[in-house]
């Protein structure tokens, strides 16, 4: 699937369009169709534009919902400058004006990517393993919330 149908595209063009209307911000976002397969939804400040994924805007609601929330971004930034990049005051405030729940995830279904590999830590106080997906930056020192103890990497592991 390429691009969304095109009852789902007009169903968004037009929300954005009165959206601007009750909530105006001296511009009107340019609406982008992207494949993204796990994020719903991105409020692009310096293009002023808001991108959806083709992939999981399958119906109005799931639009509705990820159009206010990239727009609520747009709003805030409008509003508070780079104060308002974010899920902070200035976006929950936004999402209030729109009469949404400030919620900052979605919880459509989506296919995620298979983990291949896990990376490995050990706190040098207490020696707890700490597992993640990701590695940390190497340019700076981070401790166990548990102990305080500093984490060092310690080996990646291949998953298959």
């Amino acid at each position: 699937m390429n691009s969304p149908s095109s009852d789902i595209k007009a169903f968004a063009e037009q929300l954005l369009l009165e959206t601007c209307k009750s909530h105006p911000m001296g511009y009107i976002p340019t609406l982008e169709w992207r494949r993204m397969p796990v994020t719903a939804g991105l409020a692009i400040y310096s293009k002023r534009t808001i991108a959806l994924s083709h992939i999981l805007m399958t119906e109005p609601d799931r639009v509705r919902i990820t159009l206010l929330h990239e727009y609520a971004h747009l709003l805030a930034f409008h509003r508070a400058g780079r104060k308002g990049a974010g899920h902070g005051p200035a976006w929950r405030q936004a999402m209030q004006d729109l009469d949404l729940d400030p919620k900052v995830r979605h919880n459509y279904e989506v296919k995620r990517n298979k983990l291949r590999q896990e990376v490995v830590y050990h706190c040098k106080k207490c020696g707890t393993e700490i597992v993640r997906r990701r590695r940390l930056s190497i340019r700076r020192r981070y401790y166990h919330s548990e102990c305080g103890g500093q984490i060092a990497f310690q080996v990646i592991r291949s998953v298959t």
